[in-house]
C-alpha cells in the first residue's frame, strides 16, 4: 500500500489545483464594520448553541438560511453589500413566523445584518470623487495622546514578544535580526530616531527568518509601525500640507480611473490610500475607496470530471499475519488487491477531496490447538475512505473511515483422529457468522490505520510544502492574502482569494462567466499580479544564470540572447520595490511588463528605473491559443526625455534580450497534456480566452487533441 499512496499526494496536487499559490493586511473597515460582523457571529452562534433539540437546530438553519450566513461570515469584510442585504430581507419576511422565543434571537440576528449593511459605503466612486471636490474631510492632527496610546499598544506586544522569546522558543539570534539595542535606545527617548527606529522595524520583515510569521513577531510590527506613523505625523509640522497634497493627488487619479479605469491608474489610488491609512486621515473616504476595490482577484476551478479522467491507482501488497484471537495463535498471510480513486466532498469550509479505496484482502490463516490443525481462506471486501482539505490555513485531514465484510470458508482440518476433526469442523461452522464479523473489524482497523498514517506521510512534504515556501514566508513579507476562500461541491472544487495590501488594491469588478461544464479555469485580475509581485519580488536581483535555470525547470526554450557561458557577458535586473511585474488585460490584449531599478551589463551597472513591456493580442484559435506581439518590446527610461549614451547602450542591450524573450508569436496547439495517471485522458482543450475589463479567463474541457505544442 505505501506505493499505492505515493500516488495518492499526486492526485490531491491535480485536483485540488491548490498548492502552486499563495498575516498583516490592510483594513478596509472601520471598527463599526468589525463589530457588526462580529456581533453577527456572536448572535447567530447564540441561537444555535441554545437549542437543545436537533429537530429546532435543523429548523432555524433552514429557516434561516445559515448556509448562507455562514458563507457570508466567511468571506468576512469582503462580502458583498447586496448579499449581506438580501438575507436580512430574508430575515424581515421569515422571523415573524418562528416561535416567540426564536424570534428575539433571531431579531438580533437581523439587526446585527442591518448594522453590517449600514457600515459599508453607499456612494459610488464618480460620487466620492464629487463629495471630494465639494468638501474633503478636514485634516486631524495626530495629538499627543494618539501617540501614547500607539505607545501602550507597542509595549504590550513587547512585553509578550519578550516573555516568549525569553521562553527559548526560537533557535535564531532574535536580538541581531530585530537590532534589538538600538530599537531600546530609540525606545527610551522622548523623540525617537524613525530612521533607526526603521532598521530594526525591517527585521521583523525577514523573509527567509522561520519563526517571524508568529503572532508574538507581527504584532510587534504592527504596533512598532503604528507608533512610528504617529510619531511621525505628530512632530512634522508639514503634516497638513502633506495631507492636502495626497487629497488632490487622489483627486486628479481618481478622475483618471473613473475616465479610462486600468492597471496604472488603480496602482496610484492604492499609493494614496495607503499614505492616508499611514496618516491616520480621511478614514471614511479610504473605507469608501477600498471597498470599490475590495473583491477577490484570482479564482481557480476544477471539475470531478477531470478528477474522475484520470486511470485508477492500483493497489497490490502482500502482509504476513500473525495474532491471537481469543487465546488462539493464528498465521497466515493475506494480499489486498483494490484500486484508489478520487471524489469531490461537499463542503461550504474547506475545499474537500474523498480519497476511496475500494478492494478485496484475500487470506490463507492457519490455526493450531491441540493437534489439531485449521487452514481457512478469507475473503473481505472493503471500502475505506479518508478526507483531505483545504483553505487557507493549509492542509488538514479527518480519520480514515471503512466498511468491512469477511466470508470465511475452510480449506482443511488436520487432526489426531476424526473424532477431532469432526469436533473442529462442528466449532468452525457453529462460530463462522461470528468469526467472520470479527475479521471484519480486524480488516477495518488495519486498513483505516495505514491509511490514516501512509496518507498523512506522504503529504508531509505537500503540506510542510505550503507552510514553508507559500503561507509562512509570506506572512514574513507581510503579504499573505487577505481572504482565502475554498469550497467544494459534489461537481467542483473552488478556490478565490483576495491579494491586496495597505499601499494596494485589489478588483473593482466580478470576473467573466464561466461556460457551464468547465473542467479547468483560471480567472486572473490584473491587481493579482501586481500586488503579489510586489510582495515577492519587490528588490529582489534576477541574474542571467537564475533566469535560465527559471526557464529551464519550466521546460522552455532559452533562446541564444539569454544563454549564458563562455563567451556570454553576464547580466542582471534588480526588481523595482513597487510593480515590478504588472499586467493589463484590456480589450482583448495582454500587456506584460517589468519594472527594474538597477540594471547590471557585465561591468556596466546603471541605477535607473527602467520599463520594458510587451503588449500581444489575443487570440482564440481553432487549434488553441495565440499570442501575438505588437511590434518590438518597449525599453523605457522613466522620467527620462533623453539618454546618455550610457543609457542608450544599455536600452539597446535589454531591448535585445527582451525580444527574444517575449517571442513575437506564442502558439498553444492542441492543448495542455496532463501529468500522471491522467496522461492518458486527454489534454485539456481550451474553451473560453478573455482578456478584458481588467481580467484574463481562461477556461479548459477535458478532450482529445493533437500532442501539445
Amino acid at each position: 500500500m505505501q506505493r499505492c499512496f505515493r500516488n495518492i499526494v499526486a492526485g490531491i496536487s491535480l485536483s485540488s489545483v491548490l498548492a502552486g499559490i499563495f498575516f498583516v493586511s490592510p483594513s478596509l473597515n472601520a471598527d463599526d464594520l468589525t463589530d457588526a460582523i462580529e456581533r453577527v457571529t456572536q448572535t447567530s452562534e447564540g441561537l444555535i448553541g441554545a437549542q437543545k433539540k436537533e429537530k429546532a437546530i435543523n429548523s432555524i438553519r433552514n429557516g434561516l438560511q445559515y448556509d448562507n450566513l455562514e458563507a457570508l461570515l466567511r468571506q468576512g469584510v469582503t462580502a458583498k453589500k447586496d448579499d449581506i442585504a438580501k438575507l436580512r430581507d430574508h430575515y424581515i419576511e421569515t422571523i415573524p413566523d418562528f416561535p416567540k422565543k426564536t424570534r428575539i434571537s433571531a431579531e438580533q440576528i437581523r439587526q446585527a445584518l442591518e448594522q453590517w449593511v449600514q457600515s459599508l459605503p453607499s456612494q459610488d466612486l464618480k460620487q466620492i470623487l464629487e463629495q471630494l471636490k465639494k468638501q474633503a474631510p478636514a485634516f486631524k492632527p495626530v495629538s499627543d495622546e494618539q501617540v501614547t496610546k500607539t505607545r501602550t499598544a507597542l509595549d504590550a506586544s513587547l512585553t509578550n514578544m519578550t516573555a516568549f522569546l525569553n521562553a527559548g522558543e526560537v533557535e535564531f539570534d532574535w536580538k541581531e535580526q530585530l537590532q534589538w539595542d538600538l530599537l531600546q535606545q530609540e525606545l527610551d527617548k522622548d523623540t525617537p530616531n524613525l530612521g533607526r527606529m526603521e532598521v530594526s522595524l525591517n527585521g521583523f520583515y525577514g523573509a527567509d527568518v522561520v519563526g517571524l510569521e508568529r503572532p508574538e513577531f507581527t504584532n510587534v510590527r504592527t504596533t512598532l509601525r503604528a507608533y512610528m506613523n504617529a510619531v511621525l505625523f505628530n512632530t512634522n509640522p508639514n503634516s497638513k500640507s502633506m495631507y492636502e497634497a495626497q487629497i488632490g493627488n487622489l483627486i486628479t487619479a481618481l478622475e483618471n480611473y473613473t475616465e479610462r479605469a486600468n492597471n496604472d491608474t488603480a496602482w496610484q489610488v492604492g499609493r494614496i490610500i495607503g499614505w492616508l491609512d499611514r496618516a491616520g486621515q480621511a478614514s471614511e473616504v479610504q473605507q469608501q475607496i477600498r471597498y470599490h476595490f475590495y473583491q477577490p482577484n484570482i479564482y481557480l476551478h476544477v471539475s470531478q470530471n477531470l478528477i474522475s479522467a484520470g486511470e485508477l491507482m492500483e493497489v497490490d501488497e502482500t502482509e504476513q499475519l500473525k495474532m491471537n484471537v481469543k487465546g488462539l495463535e493464528v498465521v497466515g498471510e493475506a494480499r489486498l488487491r483494490g484500486q484508489i480513486s478520487f471524489q469531490i466532498a461537499e463542503s461550504q469550509e474547506k475545499a474537500t477531496l474523498r480519497v476511496i479505496l475500494d478492494g478485496t484482502a484475500i487470506s490463507r490463516n492457519v490455526a493450531e490447538k491441540s493437534g489439531v490443525t485449521v487452514v481457512t481462506r478469507g475473503t473481505t471486501t472493503l471500502q475505506a475512505t479518508k478526507l483531505v482539505a483545504f483553505d487557507g490555513d493549509g492542509f488538514s485531514t479527518e480519520p480514515a473511515q471503512a466498511q468491512a465484510t469477511t466470508k470465511l470458508a475452510l480449506d482443511s482440518i488436520k487432526g489426531p483422529s476424526s473424532t477431532h476433526e469432526s469436533i473442529a469442523k462442528s466449532k468452525f461452522n457453529k462460530m463462522r457468522s461470528q468469526n467472520e464479523k470479527d475479521a471484519s473489524g480486524i480488516a477495518v482497523d488495519s486498513v483505516t490505520a495505514k491509511m490514516d498514517s501512509q496518507v498523512l506521510d506522504l503529504l508531509a512534504n505537500v503540506i510542510d510544502g505550503y507552510q514553508d515556501k507559500v503561507r509562512n514566508p509570506l506572512i514574513r513579507r507581510g503579504g499573505f492574502p487577505v481572504n482565502v476562500n475554498s469550497t467544494s461541491t459534489e461537481d467542483y472544487i473552488r478556490l478565490n482569494m483576495l491579494q491586496t495590501g495597505r499601499y494596494q488594491l485589489a478588483s473593482s469588478t466580478e470576473p467573466p462567466a464561466l461556460n457551464k461544464g468547465t473542467d479547468v479555469a483560471l480567472r486572473l485580475h490584473e491587481s493579482f499580479i501586481r500586488n503579489f509581485t510586489e510582495v515577492v519580488l519587490g528588490g529582489v536581483e534576477l541574474t542571467d544564470e537564475k533566469l535560465v535555470e527559471h526557464m529551464t525547470d519550466l521546460g522552455a526554450e532559452v533562446p541564444e540572447e539569454l544563454k549564458t557561458g563562455k563567451g556570454k557577458k553576464s547580466w542582471a535586473i534588480t526588481f523595482s520595490n513597487t510593480q515590478p511585474i504588472s499586467v493589463s488585460f484590456r480589450d482583448n490584449q495582454l500587456e506584460i511588463a517589468i519594472q527594474g531599478k538597477r540594471f547590471r551589463d557585465g561591468a556596466k551597472v546603471i541605477n535607473e528605473r527602467i520599463r520594458i513591456a510587451a503588449t500581444y493580442n489575443v487570440l482564440k484559435t481553432d487549434e488553441g491559443m495565440q499570442l501575438v506581439r505588437e511590434g518590438d518590446v518597449a525599453v523605457q527610461f522613466i522620467g527620462k526625455k533623453s539618454l546618455t549614451v550610457g543609457q542608450v547602450a544599455m536600452k539597446t542591450v535589454m531591448s535585445k534580450k527582451f525580444n527574444a524573450f517575449f517571442k513575437d508569436d506564442i502558439v498553444g496547439k492542441g492543448g495542455i497534456s496532463l501529468p500522471g495517471n491522467w496522461a492518458s485522458a486527454g489534454n485539456l482543450i481550451l474553451q473560453q480566452i478573455v482578456s478584458d475589463n481588467g481580467w484574463l479567463m481562461l477556461s479548459y474541457n477535458l478532450g482529445k487533441g493533437a500532442p501539445a505544442e
